[in-house]
């Protein structure tokens, strides 16, 4: 009977052994696999399956996937000074948008003309509320004065002393200046950039552009893997990607080009054009 006892306790000390090791087997797998999942390269990856199975039931949904793809960035932009203080963030600019390999294809040889081709900035609007604009609010004072007195949500109210700057609703003026990028219906700010935030985060305006670019001709030389840009005509790689999400946003605008849906197209001169909707 005295010699029961020690089995009876092995046993049950190897089955709780067992047990604990299989709990931290499994619990480093699951790490492991949420770990593979929030890798870069798989994030670019998913969101270009995503991309295409949008496509597949309405290609219309692809502007509103690259919407969600680039929030996290402007909103990052909108908060930059609010929360960091002035100069908070760098630059944000169309040249160096998508990396090193879109910005030495900017230009021509000779480094003298834009190779985008451009179109009628009156014929595209873009709302605040809605649309990808990406400014640059750099300074903490004018930041300030925005936010606190451009949108109607300021108006004076019963002589209420607080708001007695209050600028009005959000309007765009001569130094509002946009750059539109097609085909992903990205506006970069390259004036008004402070009044430009406020009348985001107001949700209440629309700016035609000053210039509007269709881009095409970077999708027919490069393409992108989620790791490196390659030279499409050579499959020499060009550069590592900088970033995935924009990375992802580049090749969708191959699936939003190639589609050439009735959506994106003009029906004049088969431009590709920004919905309207």
């Amino acid at each position: 009977m005295t010699d029961e006892i020690p089995s009876i306790n092995i046993s049950y000390r190897k089955t709780f052994l067992l047990s604990r090791w299989q709990r931290f087997r499994q619990r480093k797998q699951e790490e492991h696999a949420k770990r593979l999942k929030s890798h870069p390269l798989a994030c670019f990856e998913h969101l270009i399956k995503t991309s295409k199975l949008i496509a597949e039931t309405n290609p219309r949904g692809l502007v509103d996937l690259v919407r969600a793809i680039l929030r996290p960035l402007q909103s990052e932009y909108l908060l930059g000074v609010a929360e960091r203080g002035q100069d908070a963030l760098p630059t944000i600019d169309s040249n160096t948008f998508f990396g090193e390999a879109t910005r030495t294809r900017m230009f021509t040889a000779d480094g003298m003309s834009f190779r985008g081709v451009r179109l009628e900035g009156k014929d595209y609007s873009l709302k605040l509320s809605r649309d990808i604009v990406l400014p640059w609010a750099w300074s903490f004072r004018r930041y300030v004065d925005a936010v606190a007195t451009i949108g109607s949500s300021k108006a004076l109210i019963d002589g209420s002393e607080w708001d007695r700057s209050f600028q009005g609703a959000w309007c765009q003026d001569e130094n509002h200046q946009i750059e539109l990028w097609l085909p992903w219906g990205i506006g970069f700010v390259n004036g008004g950039n402070h009044s430009i935030t406020a009348g985001i985060l107001a949700g209440e305006g629309e700016i035609v552009p000053d210039y509007v670019y269709d881009m095409g001709y970077l999708l027919d030389e490069l393409h992108c893997d989620g790791k490196y840009y390659f030279d499409t005509r050579t499959g020499d790689k060009v550069a590592p990607v900088e970033d995935a999400r924009r990375a992802a946003v580049f090749e969708i605008g191959r699936v939003m080009r190639d589609l050439s849906f009735p959506a994106f197209k003009s029906e004049t001169e088969g431009a590709n054009i920004l919905l309207k909707l």
